[in-house]
């Protein structure tokens, strides 16, 4: 009688934890469609192309390396656009593990609000100038202040 009630009891516990895991999936798969991450994700990849083309291309001398370089990031991001859907679930997972279910009602309710859909609609816009700024005046500098090390400690 004792064995029944302790595995009634654990049977309970372990359903209320299953339920209380798939509310929390629910609200993850509801975050991530009100933050439109799919598509951000897309528009973020697309707003590095610029950034990226240029930083490779001006680290390039001859034109057929740069045709080559070119066509290596567009089958990079074609590859990335494609495999978007598993990053969004790799996301969702990632959310489950570091999220309770009381944060990611809080960004809900930010993503759902004015500030927050604006904030969606920026940050590609954001991404791409941070990223613009980023390629012509920190990598260039990160690498001269690099080089300059290196060959302080014979490193080349």
């Amino acid at each position: 009688m004792k064995k029944s009630v302790v595995f009634a009891i654990f049977c309970f516990c372990l359903i209320t934890v299953s339920y209380s895991q798939s509310v929390k999936q629910e609200s993850v798969r509801e975050l991530i469609k009100v933050m439109k991450m799919d598509s951000m994700i897309i528009k973020n990849i697309d707003a590095m192309i610029p950034a990226m083309v240029s930083q490779m291309q001006s680290q390039l001398k001859d034109d057929a390396a740069k045709a080559k370089s070119e066509k290596i990031i567009m089958l990079t991001i074609e590859t990335t656009k494609e495999m978007s859907p598993k990053l969004t679930e790799m996301i969702s997972n990632i959310y489950m593990k570091y999220f309770d279910e009381s944060d990611i009602k809080a960004f809900l309710d930010f993503y759902k609000s004015p500030a927050g859909q604006k904030y969606i609609q920026l940050t590609p816009q954001i991404t791409k100038e941070m990223m613009g700024e980023m390629m012509q005046s920190y990598v260039p500098e990160m690498q001269k202040v690099l080089k300059a090390k290196m060959d302080k400690l014979n490193l080349k």
